[in-house]
């Protein structure tokens, strides 16, 4: 097993099991040197190091240890890489804020979930976050599921709300928590049983109010409908302003979930998932650092992609943290990096293309391969979105460009065909066909009919049929 020794020289080295010694860097000293606590993960060692100067975090991946707490007295290694001083809980060397070291602690039942009186800390080998719409003093843990008496949440690429799949674990809840009054007992003062559609998707009944979403509903079949607590809304005052927002006198909320800090006075929504007070822009119920209220519109039609402006930047919808360094994931409103607010323009309704003076922007995202001076958008034709520069044909719907395709000769014939020199295009199909003849072939009508100087082309359920004249 790898372990950490004073060498000759007075340097603190860590020696391998075959025998390989490496020094540890960043300044740890052997005056006072100490192991805290090892932490093997895979093949690695890491490690809780203690000198005279304070307390270390060694990381196994550069070799290196790092000074982050003096407080000797109060540290303590709470569970492989966390650990508490008087101020903060840590992971690794980086101290999580806010936190509360005296309630920190972790959870039984499962591996993934700790707590202190502020949020919820999840951790994976992959990925670290925390989380803070959870009521810690009722959380209790179940393998990669974690709920409090409200709301039920699952794990996976990250922390979301699972209440569509509370029938997983309510057998296993009511068998080992058959006293706490949460939702999964037959007298829970929440119920939804009796609810009474307010407006939209928002219920009520005597004593709760409600957001209602249903999903897995198909041809011929029912979608399962799911009642989210709005946890402490204020009955009295309570305004529905849409399908996604409403209000009471102290809150503002998405759904279900309370929008942390926005004015209710003066919110208003901007349509899906966009919305605004007096001093702030808000999307997915996450707040817009630096978005400037007065000139923030969104880009019509596209709330799904999130694509929208101010007069400084320009915005799209990204899985990404809700805050810096340590917010749970979910879809939060960044910045196009690089582009004009000033010449950003849709092409197409769904936002499958956009531009602006320098870049084009498939779906939001800046593609730099594309040449923007002779970039022209085809065609919408849901699901396909075509578009073509001088250097070749492009699909957003798959994100392709067309092989064997010349974009400096393509010309598009109508709807359903195109060509280049050499080869001819069909729209419908996405196919290039080499064996027609690119020099003859023309278009007979607007509904597929063309021709070349041997064959006759139609267009039949999707596909493309060949008659020799």
């Amino acid at each position: 097993m790898d372990r950490f020794v004073i060498n000759a020289n007075a340097l603190v080295v860590l020696q391998k099991e075959d025998e390989e010694t490496v020094l540890v860097k960043g300044g740890i000293t052997a005056d006072g040197f100490e192991v805290l606590s090892t932490y093997p993960k895979g093949w690695l060692t890491f490690a809780y190091l203690m000198d005279h100067q304070g307390i270390w975090w060694f990381d196994a991946r550069t070799n290196k240890a790092r000074l982050f707490s003096q407080d000797t007295e109060a540290f303590r290694v709470v569970h492989e890489d966390y650990s508490s001083d008087s101020q903060y809980v840590y992971l690794e060397d980086m101290p999580v804020s806010p936190s509360d070291p005296g309630s920190f602690e972790l959870l039984p039942g499962t591996p993934y979930f700790a707590k202190d009186k502020h949020q919820l800390y999840v951790k994976d080998s992959q990925h670290f976050h925390v989380f803070d719409e959870i009521d810690t003093s009722a959380a209790i843990a179940q393998h990669d599921y974690c709920t409090d008496l409200d709301h039920l949440f699952h794990l996976s690429s990250g922390l979301r709300y699972a209440n569509d799949y509370k029938h997983e674990i309510v057998d296993w809840l009511r068998e080992h928590y058959p006293d706490i009054p949460g939702w999964w007992q037959a007298d829970y003062v929440h119920r939804a049983d009796d609810a009474v559609q307010l407006a939209w998707n928002w219920y009520v009944t005597a004593t709760s109010l409600f957001y209602r979403t249903e999903f897995g509903g198909g041809y011929r079949r029912e979608g399962k409908e799911t009642f989210h607590l709005v946890r402490g809304a204020d009955q009295s005052s309570f305004e529905p302003l849409d399908g996604q927002f409403a209000r009471d006198r102290n809150r503002v909320y998405f759904q279900w979930r309370i929008i942390r800090e926005a004015d209710p006075d003066s919110f208003e929504s901007l349509g899906g998932r966009f919305g605004r007070d007096k001093q702030h822009v808000y999307y997915n119920g996450y707040r817009i650092e630096g978005a400037d209220v007065s000139t923030f519109e969104v880009l019509g039609g596209t709330e799904h992609l999130g694509l929208s402006r101010d007069k400084k930047d320009v915005y799209h919808a990204q899985y990404a943290r809700t805050r810096q360094p340590f917010g749970h994931p979910d879809d939060v409103l960044q910045r196009i990096k690089g582009a004009d607010a000033a010449t950003f323009e849709l092409l197409t309704p769904s936002g499958s293309w956009a531009v602006d003076a320098n870049q084009v922007y498939p779906w939001g995202i800046a593609n730099k391969k594309i040449d923007r001076a002779s970039f022209t958008h085809l065609l919408e034709a849901d699901p396909q979105s075509w578009a073509m520069d001088r250097n070749g044909l492009y699909n957003a719907n798959g994100k392709r460009t067309v092989k064997g395709i010349d974009g400096a000769s393509f010309v598009m014939l109508n709807r359903y065909w195109g060509k280049d020199d050499q080869a001819v295009f069909s729209f419908v199909t996405g196919g290039v066909y080499r064996t027609a003849d690119a020099e003859t072939f023309q278009v007979m009508d607007d509904e597929g009919s063309a021709e070349d100087k041997l064959f006759r082309y139609s267009i039949h359920d999707g596909a493309v049929r060949k008659k020799k004249k």
